[in-house]
C-alpha cells in the first residue's frame, strides 16, 4: 500500500504541539553536539589570547637577538628587509654602557636607535627629533643642556629630555625591557643607564667608536595578533620559515609561541576529551527525547494507524508516515540548533574566535544529529506499530528486560575506576617547563558518573515505591491519595522525568562548584604567592607616600636555601597585603607559618628567634617560613630584599612611587604571578558541563510537560469525575502541585546531594598547582540552590496549571465517546 503522502502535513498541523516538542528536541540536542565541537575549538583561541597576553606583541613572530661590532649592524639590517620581503621590519640597536661626556659632568651612558622610538616617550623639556633624546636620569647627573653636541661635538645636539621608561611598560617597549629599563638594584648604581636616543641610523653609525665597541641588535617582526591556534602556527611557520637563513648564521632565534602553541593545542585535547562522554551522554538522552515524541505522535495518531493497517501498511510504512509528519520539524530543529550554537558562542565559551572549519564541522555534526533523530523517528513508530498490531502480547519483553538491567551498578564502577584516576594522577605534572599538566579526562568525568549513577538508582528506587504504591491508602487527604495514583499510573514517564531532572540539576550543581572551585583558587593562589595584588621591590626601607598609605605596606624578605622569612609592618601589613585570615595581634611578635621548622631560627639580618606563635599558613610564604616584626631588626639594612606591598594596581603603584623619586624595579601583578591555563582549561571544561546541564534541565521541563499533554486526556477525565464528586478545584490545584513537586523536589534533593558529595571529593583533588596554597574548595551553592528552587517552582506551577486548565475545559459526554 502507498503511503498519503499528501495528507501527512496537514495531519501534522492538526498536532501543533508535537511538531513544537520535536522542533524544540531536535534544537537542544542540535545545540549541544554543536557546541561542543565549537567549544573545544574556542578552547584553543583561548589559550592562546591568554598567554600572548603574557608575551610581548611585537616579539610573537620569531625575532632575532645578536651583539655585533658597529659596522655590522646596517649591513644585517638592509640583508634582513631584502630577505622578507612585504614584512615589516623593526630593528633596533644598543650600544652597552660607557663613560659620556654630554658637555658637563661626565656619566655613564648608553645610546640606542629604534625606529619610532621617540613617538613612545613623555617629554620633559624639548622635543625636536634631529637630535639626541637624554633620559632625565642623565639629565639629572651632569649639566646637560639642550643644544649641546657631547663628546667634544662629535655627537648630536640633545634636543629632549624624556622621562626614564619603567615597569610596567607600554606594550611598544615590551620586547626591549633588558635593553631600555636599567637595573638600578645593582651594587654598581652608576653604570646601569636608560638609553640616549639618537635620531636616525646614519647618527648610530657615526657615534663615537669608544661609546659603541659592540651592539646589541633586535629585529622584531611586526604581525597582526592571532586570534585562533590556527593563526599562530601559521605565523609560527611562516615567521621561522623567514629567519632559518639567519638562524643557520649563528643568530639568536627568539619564537616565543612554540610553547603556547603546543599548550593551546593541548587544551583543545584537554577540553575536547573531558566534555565528550557528557556530550554522548546527552545525545543518548536526547534520541530518547525524540523516541518520546515519536511514542507520543504514535498514541495520538493510533486510530488513523489502525487504519492504514487494516489497508495493508506494514511498520515500515507507518514509520515512515512518521518521518512524514516529524521530519521537517527536526530537520528545522537541528537548522536553528546550529544557529543557536554560533550565535550564543560569546555567552558558553571561552572566546568568540573560532579557527577556519569550525563551523563546518558543527554543521557536519549537526547533519549526524539529524540522521539519527529521523532514523530514531522512524524506528520506534515501526516498532511502536509493530508491538502493537503484530506482537501485543510480547511487546513488553524487550522493555521489562532492560528496565531490570542495573546499569546504576555499571555507572557505579566507572565512577569507583575515575575516582582511582583522580587519586592517581588526575592532573599529572608537565614534562617540561611551562607545559601543561596531563589532565585525565576519566578522572574528570569522576563525579559526572556520581550523579549519573546517582540518577539511575533514584529512579529504580522511584519505579519501586510507585509500584508499592497501591497499598497507599490517603483518602483522608484525598488530594495526596490522587497524586500518588496519578504518578502510579503514569511510573514510566515519571522515571524518566527523574532521571532526567537529577542528571540536569547534578550536572549544573557539579559545573558550576568545578569551574568556581577553579577561578577561586586562581585567584587566591595568585595572591598568596605574590603577597598583594602588585609589588614592586625597593632598594631598602622607604617612608611610604602619603598616596599609598592606608593602601600599602613595606616587607622585607630574608632568604637562605629553602628557607624564607618576611619581615613586617604590623600598622600596615593588612592594609595591602592580600587578603588573609591573620590576626593582628599576632604579627607584633614572630611566627612560625606552617612546616617550618620549630625552634630557634637564624637568618641573614634577623635577629636570633624562638617563636612560639604558629599560623598555618601566610602571604608569600605558603605553608614555610616564618615573620618578624620590624621594630624586632636591629639594622633593616642587613635584611636581603624590601618590598612595597599594595593593593593598588601595578600601574597606580609605580605611578606614585615615580612621582615621588623612589626607585623600583621587578613589579609583578597578582593577575600574572603564576600561570593559570590549567586553572582556566578544567573552569572552561566544567562551564560547558552547566551549559549542557542546563541543556539538560530544559529537557527535563519539557519531558514533564510532554507527559502531562500525553495523559491530557486520562487527568482530565479522572479529574472531572472527581470534581463532579466534589473535589474542590482548589483540592484538585493542591493534588497536581504535589504531584509535579514531589517529583521536582526529589529531582533537586537528589541531584544537589549528588553533586555535593562527588564535588566534595574530587575538588580537592582537581589542584593544577598543588604547591601552592591554598588547595581548591567548593564556593558557596546558596545562590544556585536558590535558582534552581525558583526555577523548579516555575515549570511546576505552570505544568499543573496546564493539567487543571484541561480538567476545567473537559467536556465528559465527549471524553468518554473517545
Amino acid at each position: 500500500m502507498q503511503i498519503p503522502w499528501r495528507a501527512a502535513p496537514r495531519a501534522a498541523l492538526s498536532s501543533p504541539l508535537t511538531l513544537l516538542v520535536s522542533l524544540v528536541t531536535a534544537l537542544l540536542l542540535s545545540f549541544v553536539v554543536a557546541a561542543a565541537v565549537m567549544h573545544s575549538a574556542a578552547s584553543g583561541s583561548a589559550a592562546v589570547d591568554y598567554q600572548q597576553d603574557r608575551l610581548c606583541t611585537e616579539s610573537l613572530h620569531p625575532s632575532l637577538e645578536v651583539f655585533l661590532p658597529p659596522h655590522q649592524v646596517t649591513p644585517l639590517f638592509d640583508d634582513v628587509r631584502r630577505s622578507v620581503g612585504d614584512q615589516p621590519v623593526l630593528p633596533a640597536a644598543y650600544t652597552r654602557e660607557a663613560r659620556t661626556d654630554f658637555g658637563g659632568r661626565q656619566t655613564y651612558a648608553k645610546f640606542g636607535f629604534r625606529p619610532g622610538a621617540t613617538d613612545h616617550l613623555k617629554v620633559l623639556e624639548g622635543g625636536a627629533k634631529d637630535g639626541l633624546w637624554v633620559p632625565k636620569s642623565i639629565a639629572d647627573t651632569t649639566d646637560l643642556q639642550l643644544g649641546k653636541r657631547g663628546m667634544g661635538g662629535r655627537l648630536p645636539p640633545v634636543t629632549a629630555i624624556y622621562a626614564d621608561v619603567r615597569d610596567p611598560l607600554d606594550p611598544w617597549w615590551c620586547s626591549e625591557r633588558q635593553y631600555v629599563v636599567p637595573n638600578t638594584m645593582r651594587k654598581d648604581t652608576d653604570l646601569p643607564t636608560s638609553v640616549v636616543w639618537v635620531p636616525d641610523a646614519a647618527a648610530f653609525d657615526a657615534l663615537p667608536p669608544e661609546v659603541a665597541p659592540v651592539v646589541d641588535v633586535t629585529i622584531r617582526f611586526p604581525s597582526p595578533v592571532p586570534q585562533t591556534v590556527d593563526e599562530a602556527e601559521d605565523l609560527l611557520a611562516a615567521g621561522t620559515a623567514r629567519v632559518q637563513k639567519y638562524d643557520e648564521m649563528g643568530l639568536r632565534v627568539n619564537s616565543p609561541l612554540v610553547l603556547p602553541v603546543e599548550n593551546a593545542h593541548q587544551t583543545v585535547r584537554n577540553v575536547r576529551s573531558a566534555i565528550l562522554p557528557l556530550t554522548l551522554i546527552s545525545l543518548l538522552i536526547g534520541l530518547a527525547g525524540v523516541a518520546t515524541v515519536a511514542v507520543q505522535w504514535a498514541q495520538r495518531r493510533h486510530t488513523e494507524l489502525r487504519l492504514l493497517w487494516v489497508r495493508g501498511a506494514g511498520p515500515v510504512a507507518l514509520g515512515g508516515r512518521a518521518l512524514l509528519e516529524l521530519g521537517l520539524p527536526l530537520l528545522v530543529g537541528g537548522l536553528l540548533g546550529l544557529g543557536v550554537a554560533r550565535l550564543l558562542l560569546p555567552v558558553y565559551a571561552p572566546s568568540g574566535a573560532l579557527p577556519p572549519g569550525t563551523t563546518a564541522a558543527g554543521a557536519l555534526s549537526v547533519l549526524v544529529v539529524v540522521v539519527l533523530s529521523l532514523v530514531t523517528t522512524w524506528a520506534t513508530a515501526a516498532v511502536r506499530a509493530h508491538r502493537v498490531f503484530q506482537a501485543a502480547t510480547t511487546g513488553n519483553r524487550l522493555r521489562r528486560v532492560l528496565a531490570a538491567v542495573p546499569w546504576e551498578l555499571a555507572t557505579a564502577g566507572l565512577a569507583v575506576w575515575a575516582w582511582l584516576r583522580v587519586q592517581d594522577s588526575g592532573l599529572a605534572s608537565p614534562t617540561r617547563i611551562g607545559g601543561l599538566p596531563r589532565i585525565d579526562a576519566a578522572a574528570l568525568a569522576f563525579p559526572l558518573l556520581v550523579v549519573l549513577t546517582t540518577a539511575l538508582l533514584a529512579s529504580r528506587v522511584a519505579r519501586w515505591a510507585l509500584r508499592a504504591s497501591h497499598r497507599v491508602s490517603l483518602w483522608s487527604r484525598p488530594a495526596a491519595q490522587l497524586a500518588v495514583r496519578r504518578l502510579a499510573a503514569a511510573a514510566g514517564p515519571v522515571t524518566g522525568v527523574l532521571l532526567v531532572g537529577v542528571l540536569a540539576i547534578g550536572t549544573i550543581a557539579v559545573g558550576t562548584s568545578i569551574a568556581g572551585s577553579q577561578k577561586t583558587a586562581l585567584d587566591l593562589k595568585s595572591g598568596m604567592y605574590t603577597g598583594a595584588e602588585s609589588v614592586v621591590r625597593v632598594s631598602d626601607v622607604i617612608e611610604l607616600p602619603a598616596a599609598l598609605r592606608g593602601n600599602s605596606t613595606v616587607v622585607g624578605v630574608s632568604e637562605i636555601n629553602d628557607r624564607m622569612g618576611l619581615v613586617v609592618d604590623p600598622a600596615t601589613f593588612r592594609d595591602g597585603a592580600f587578603q588573609h585570615d591573620v590576626d593582628p595581634a599576632l604579627l607584633t611578635q614572630p611566627l612560625r607559618v606552617g612546616t617550618a621548622p620549630a625552634g630557634e631560627i637564624t637568618m641573614p639580618g634577623l635577629p636570633r628567634l624562638t617563636p612560639t606563635a604558629h599560623v598555618a599558613s601566610f602571604p608569600k610564604l605558603g605553608t614555610a617560613g616564618w615573620v618578624v616584626p620590624r621594630d624586632q631588626v636591629p639594622d633593616p639594612s642587613d635584611v636581603g630584599s624590601w618590598y612595597v606591598w599594595s593593593a593598588k594596581p601595578l600601574r597606580e603603584l609605580t605611578d606614585v612611587l615615580s612621582d615621588n623619586g623612589i626607585v623600583y624595579r621587578n613589579g609583578v601583578e597578582r593577575a600574572k604571578a603564576i600561570a593559570g591555563l590549567p586553572f582556566l582549561t578544567i573552569q572552561w571544561t566544567f562551564g560547558f558541563v552547566a551549559a549542557i546541564g542546563v541543556v539538560l534541565a530544559v529537557v527535563a521541563a519539557i519531558a514533564l510537560l510532554l507527559a502531562i499533554e500525553v495523559r491530557r486526556r486520562q487527568n482530565a477525565l479522572s479529574g472531572a469525575f472527581s470534581t463532579r464528586m466534589g473535589l474542590r478545584p482548589s483540592a484538585l490545584l493542591s493534588s497536581h502541585l504535589l504531584e509535579l513537586g514531589a517529583l521536582a523536589v526529589a529531582a533537586v534533593v537528589v541531584g544537589l546531594a549528588a553533586s555535593a558529595v562527588s564535588s566534595g571529593f574530587a575538588v580537592p583533588r582537581l589542584d593544577p598547582a598543588p604547591r601552592l596554597t591554598p588547595t581548591p574548595e567548593l564556593p558557596n551553592v546558596f545562590p544556585l540552590l536558590g535558582a534552581t528552587v525558583v526555577g523548579s517552582a516555575l515549570v511546576v506551577l505552570v505544568a499543573a496549571w496546564i493539567a487543571v486548565r484541561a480538567v476545567r475545559s473537559a467536556r465528559i459526554g465527549e471524553l468518554i465517546r473517545g
